[in-house]
């Protein structure tokens, strides 16, 4: 190859390059962000919105959440931002009869999106019924989600405690022969 033609070759790549750069955004990435601990409701396909329980996104990209049925033991997860203001949200759980028994796995995929103001978002949720064995038995689609972010609130009549509290603090390991230690908290 000559040089003439290494060096045409060499500016088509590097036009290319610049050419197929240009459709793409930089995704702005100030409040872009679902850590934190969030109050959802779930609205079941055709359904209102209904209390759902507490969801907690940590920064490492794994979320834990509780739900306010007592079927479902708490929910483990990861989630991926994706987009701007867009959100991927994977979770399992186990499911339990009303006498409290093992009878079932759900796995969930949502949708989220955060609103402009980072303090809500809406999500469309796909969960997926499976047996003990971890078999597929039954795909809901359609079910519809909106949380709000929880804030630090603070108490509206805070009472000073009136005498000191004693605490009994463990010093020295668990056994019989442990040493125990008070102490007052003002």
């Amino acid at each position: 190859m000559t040089r003439f033609s290494q060096f045409t070759w060499t500016c088509a790549l590097l036009c290319a390059a610049h050419i197929s750069g240009l459709g793409q955004e930089t995704l702005p990435t100030t409040g872009q962000s679902l850590e934190g601990t969030w109050i959802a409701q779930v609205a079941q396909p055709g359904g209102d919105f209904a209390p759902f329980g507490l969801g907690t996104f940590s920064p490492n990209g794994s979320y834990l959440g509780t739900s306010s049925d007592p079927t479902q033991s708490n929910h483990h997860g990861v989630w991926l931002r994706v987009g701007d203001r867009k959100f991927v949200l994977s979770t399992m759980f186990f499911t339990r009869d009303e006498k409290g028994a093992y009878n079932g796995i759900a796995r969930t995929r949502i949708a989220i999106t955060l609103a402009g103001d980072s303090k809500s978002y809406t999500a469309t949720v796909e969960r997926i019924i499976m047996d003990v064995a971890g078999r597929e038995l039954q795909v809901i689609t359609g079910i519809r989600g909106r949380s709000v972010r929880m804030d630090v609130e603070t108490q509206k009549s805070p009472i000073e405690p009136s005498r000191p509290v004693t605490a009994v603090f463990q010093v020295d390991g668990p056994g019989p022969r442990s040493r125990l230690d008070s102490r007052k908290i003002h």
